[in-house]
């Protein structure tokens, strides 16, 4: 099954705005392929191998950091070429528990994240995050800089 653009944007925007906008873990299996790779900061040791475990790397991250009540993400750019779809966001979210050994902060933190997919049949199998998140890298660098500098 071959799916066009706007087939990928169309699952693209899901991903985004459940997934990781809501923390909507039951939309993984419609979204993410089983064996999906994803390279991201939540995860500092190496990639994220696989559908179980892009959930619960997720699910602890949005845990800790749920979004600001009464704050929606915000899509701020979203194209898609041949298998590939990039999403540019915002979001505000709250550091509400510990995370990575950081107890919580109750700070009010602003996420800008850019992430490029490669879909194949209707499924997301490699997504790579790039992130403008200073406050966020600022405040888990103490806990993160010896696991990605070592």
């Amino acid at each position: 099954m071959t799916t066009t653009e706007e087939q990928n944007l169309a699952i693209a925007r899901v991903f985004i705005e459940q997934f990781l906008g809501k923390g909507d873990m039951t939309v993984a299996v419609d979204v993410l392929d089983e064996n999906v790779q994803a390279i991201t900061g939540l995860k500092p040791d190496g990639a994220i191998d696989g559908r179980e475990a892009y959930k619960q790397v997720f699910s602890a991250f949005f845990d800790a950091f749920p979004p600001i009540p009464g704050s929606e993400m915000m899509i701020e750019d979203m194209f898609a070429a041949d298998d590939r779809v990039v999403v540019r966001f915002r979001s505000v979210q709250k550091h509400a528990k510990e995370f990575f050994g950081v107890t919580a902060t109750n700070r009010d933190i602003t996420f800008i994240e850019t992430h490029v997919m490669r879909l194949r049949e209707g499924k997301i199998v490699e997504n790579v995050v790039s992130a403008t998140n200073l406050e966020f890298e600022m405040l888990m660098a103490p806990v993160l800089t010896p696991l990605i500098l070592r």
